[in-house]
C-alpha cells in the first residue's frame, strides 16, 4: 500500500514461513476475507490471532462452522471467533450501498464490488468480492476465473515425488479433477500430446475462464446476479492483469477478457461477451455436473438450476 503495510485478501494458515515472508514485505494492516467458501474462510481465526492490529473486513453472508456473519458487523449478526471491523457493502465500494457501514480505511487505494445471492433453498448465501488496485491496475478475485498454466507449478514438488509429478499425466488429470471435468481420454492410438490425450484439458487450459463448477452450481441458480455482477466489476477501471486464488497469477487480462470468461451468460449483441458460440467445452464433458445437479434437485439439497450453464458447449 502507499503508507508500505500490507493489505491481506484470502489469507492462509500462518504458518512460520508463509508469516516470515510476508514480515519481510512489511506489516500487515488489513485482512480481507474476499468469500463465503469454507476453505477461504478457515484459516482466517488464525491469521487474524497472528496479526491483532490489522483492521478486519468479510463479505455479507457468513455462515457454516468458521463463523457467521450477516449484512453488518454487529454483535447480535456477527460472530466469527475474531473481531470484525466491517462488512463490505452489496455492490459497489460506497456510501449509501446496501448494508454499507463506514467504508474500509484502504478504499481510497481499492475500489470494490461484492456479488450477494441468497437463494431460500440454498444452505447459505454465496457471496464473493472483486478488488481493483487503482495504482497497479490489478483486479484481484478469488473463485471468480481461472487461468490453468501449461505444466505443474514448482511447488508440487515439495508435496509429491518427483516420479509422481514428472508423469506426462500427472498435471492434465490433476486439473480434470480440480474443476469437475471428465477424465476422458483421446480417442485414437495417436494421442501424444497433452491436448491429444486429455480433450476434456484442452478445453481449460491456457484460457481464462469461470470455474465449471461455480457454472453449474451458482450461475445456473443465479444467472441475473452474477450477470449484473460481471458488468459491475468489469466497468471498476482499465485493469490490465487478474490475480486470483487458484491456479496461474497474475494473469495478462482486460475487462473484456474477464467478461469474455463468462460468455455463455452474457448477451453477445454488443461483441464484448463472447456469445454461443465461445465455450470449448464438450457438452458430454458437463455429464459429471450434470449429475450432481440432479441429485441436488431430486433430493432437495439446494435451489432449482434456471439457466442453461450449459450454453454453447461444443458438440
Amino acid at each position: 500500500m502507499n503508507d508500505g503495510g500490507l493489505w491481506v485478501n484470502g489469507p492462509q494458515y500462518p504458518t512460520g514461513e508463509y508469516a516470515g515472508l510476508l514480515d519481510e514485505l512489511g506489516p500487515v494492516r488489513h485482512v480481507v476475507l474476499p468469500c463465503n467458501a469454507l476453505e477461504h474462510k478457515a484459516p482466517m481465526k488464525a491469521f487474524v490471532r497472528r496479526y491483532p492490529d490489522a483492521s478486519v473486513w468479510v463479505t455479507p453472508g457468513q455462515y457454516g462452522p468458521f463463523g457467521t456473519c450477516g449484512m453488518d458487523n454487529s454483535r447480535r449478526g456477527c460472530n466469527m471467533g475474531y473481531r470484525v471491523d466491517g462488512v463490505l457493502p452489496v455492490g459497489a465500494l460506497q456510501s449509501g450501498a446496501k448494508g454499507a457501514g463506514p467504508l474500509p480505511p484502504w478504499a481510497d487505494e481499492f475500489d470494490a464490488r461484492t456479488l450477494y445471492v441468497s437463494l431460500p433453498e440454498n444452505a447459505g448465501p454465496v457471496s464473493e468480492s472483486a478488488f481493483f488496485h487503482k495504482r497497479t491496475k490489478t483486479l484481484l478475485t478469488t473463485d471468480a476465473v481461472v487461468y490453468v498454466p501449461d505444466s505443474a507449478p514448482p511447488i508440487f514438488s515439495s508435496y509429491f515425488d518427483s516420479s509422481l509429478t514428472s508423469d506426462v499425466d500427472f498435471w492434465p488429470k490433476s486439473v480434470l479433477q480440480a474443476v469437475f471435468l471428465p477424465l476422458r481420454r483421446g480417442e485414437g492410438d495417436g494421442a501424444r500430446t497433452d491436448d491429444e490425450r486429455w480433450p476434456s484439458y484442452a478445453s481449460v487450459r491456457g484460457r481464462l475462464l469461470r470455474a465449471p463448477i461455480l457454472r453449474a452450481f451458482a450461475d445456473a441458480r443465479s444467472p441475473d446476479e452474477v450477470r449484473a455482477w460481471v458488468e459491475d466489476v468489469s466497468s471498476m477501471g482499465e485493469f490490465d492483469r487478474i490475480v486470483t486464488a487458484h491456479f496461474a497469477s497474475p494473469v495478462a487480462a482486460s475487462p473484456d477478457d474477464f467478461r469474455g470468461a463468462f460468455g455463455y451468460l452474457l448477451d453477445d449483441t454488443d461483441g464484448k461477451g463472447g456469445g454461443k458460440g465461445d465455450d470449448p467445452i464438450a457438452c458430454r464433458d458437463w455429464a459429471l455436473l450434470d449429475s450432481l445437479n440432479d441429485a441436488i434437485e431430486t433430493n432437495k439439497l439446494g435451489a432449482p438450476v434456471v439457466y442453461d450453464f450449459k450454453r454453447g458447449c461444443r458438440q
